[in-house]
């Protein structure tokens, strides 16, 4: 397929981000969302049910069993649940972890003013977006109602899992899935243990573009799966700059590398990055010479939502017991 789908469309969020600052790209015109708002308010009745989502933007009103679902960079969270949107954007649609789940769900495009159009089509009766662009989130509102879910809201799995179990009524639904899933951390846990020694530390770290990045525990790069949910030990710097302040990805010149490397690093190179592994700064880390640098797949460990953290976690196990297994 496209570089998109090897590298997730060169980083799924950093092109959501980017194609924000792109809101003056065509829209709908007023008079068909206004027309369509009329429609859906002539068609409501008094039998129809609703509930109340808190959000960054207040308490939002939305349909207690939404059954036309636009979503925009949380399709894997309706999935989950084995709920279909009726639309989502291609990246979405094109991620390992939801693409075999993905059949008959239209594709909106990019979060810029061609996909109201698309979604206006679609007849949703519920719209959840990271947003990033008011101009647009109030178009979508007279759509339907819109959730606005910023990129970076959830830190954590059972967090996400939980709000949108609130969303979509499926509270004890969600609760399975993460009984499952602390069931399949712990049997991950228990696959390295002893394979580690006390005191080692991981680094996830990379290039995208011309720029490197050290990554926390948030969003990024399988850092959920690495140190939330298997508890691999973090550097001190890492610890002190990402994870306690909360930030997802910290910006260095390569000088520094070394400040942030643990005695294993997680590498992802991506977003068109050209990188020399054999430049006297990355060439000198003990992790490299020593052979310990884990290169990630960013079509496998860009994503994450749920399914793919889940997914992470095991990935993240089977290539320590591959790699420790044979130093012992």
């Amino acid at each position: 397929m496209c570089k998109a789908k090897r590298d997730i469309c060169a980083g799924i969020i950093l092109t959501v981000l980017l194609v924000f600052s792109l809101s003056g790209c065509g829209s709908t015109g007023e008079s068909d969302l206004n027309s369509y708002s009329s429609k859906l308010d002539s068609n409501t009745t008094t039998n129809l049910e609703t509930k109340i989502i808190k959000t960054i933007d207040g308490d939002v009103e939305i349909p207690a069993n939404p059954q036309r679902i636009v979503t925009q960079g949380y399709l894997a969270n309706f999935l989950v649940f084995g709920v279909k949107p009726v639309g989502a954007p291609y990246w979405e649609l094109e991620s390992p972890y939801t693409v075999e789940l993905s059949d008959g769900i239209t594709d909106i495009g990019q979060i810029d003013g061609g996909s109201v159009e698309k979604i206006l089509s679609l007849k949703p009766d519920l719209i959840v977006t990271v947003g990033g662009d008011e101009k647009l989130n109030e178009q979508y509102r007279k759509i339907a109602p819109t959730l606005v879910i910023p990129y970076g809201t959830y830190h954590e799995v059972h967090e996400e899992m939980r709000a949108f179990g609130e969303i979509l009524g499926k509270e004890k639904e969600a609760e399975k899935w993460l009984e499952d899933f602390d069931s399949k951390v712990i049997s991950a846990k228990a696959s390295i243990q002893g394979l580690i020694k006390e005191g080692t530390t991981f680094s996830l770290m990379g290039p995208f573009g011309k720029d490197f990045y050290i990554y926390g525990d948030g969003v990024n790069r399988g850092g959920q799966a690495i140190y939330q949910q298997l508890g691999l030990a973090p550097p001190e710097t890492v610890r002190k700059d990402l994870i306690e302040t909360k930030i997802n990805a910290l910006n260095i010149s390569q000088e520094k590398i070394a400040d942030y490397a643990g005695d294993y690093i997680f590498l992802d190179i991506s977003g068109g990055a050209e990188f020399d592994e054999h430049s006297p700064v990355w060439s000198t880390l003990d992790a490299v010479k020593n052979k310990r640098v884990f290169q990630l797949n960013p079509e496998r460990f860009w994503p994450y939502d749920p399914i793919a953290v889940e997914a992470q976690v095991e990935e993240i196990a089977n290539m320590l017991k591959e790699h420790l297994g044979k130093e012992k």
